[in-house]
């Protein structure tokens, strides 16, 4: 049950990031991240198993939750921010060892710049860590 738990949570953020029938906004699509990466870290399924649920998207499940996760590192408000709280639970799945991003061309950065462009669309004015638009 917990595994189609991901599965679905994950169609939804998919939807919503990469395609034009995706339904939710921004704010929602960092409601459902947060969602996801609690119902990984509660699922007792072997991680190879997840780690096959998209796998032949654009970032699949794994790409979409390292890339959500360096893109909160940019786009969040503060420590009292949803945009926060995102980037700290999917820190307890993803963490990054040595790495500074996602590089390019991969899947990681296909799902980081397309959660970059859902964030821009949704703020005209928006703050950058440390800088103001």
């Amino acid at each position: 049950m917990e595994y189609r738990n991901i599965e679905r949570l994950y169609n939804v953020a998919y939807a919503s990031i990469f395609t034009f029938t995706g339904k939710l906004s921004y704010d929602r699509v960092t409601d459902c991240l947060i969602k996801l990466s609690n119902e990984i870290m509660e699922t007792d399924t072997g991680e190879s198993l997840w780690w096959g649920i998209g796998e032949s998207d654009e970032a699949g499940l794994d790409g979409l939750i390292i890339g959500a996760y360096w893109h909160f590192t940019q786009w969040h408000g503060g420590v009292s921010s949803k945009g926060y709280r995102a980037l700290c639970e999917l820190g307890r799945v993803y963490w990054p060892n040595m790495e500074t991003g996602p590089e390019t061309e991969t899947r990681e950065h296909c799902a980081y710049v397309m959660l970059e462009e859902m964030a821009e669309q949704q703020y005209s004015l928006y703050c950058y860590v440390g800088e103001y638009a």
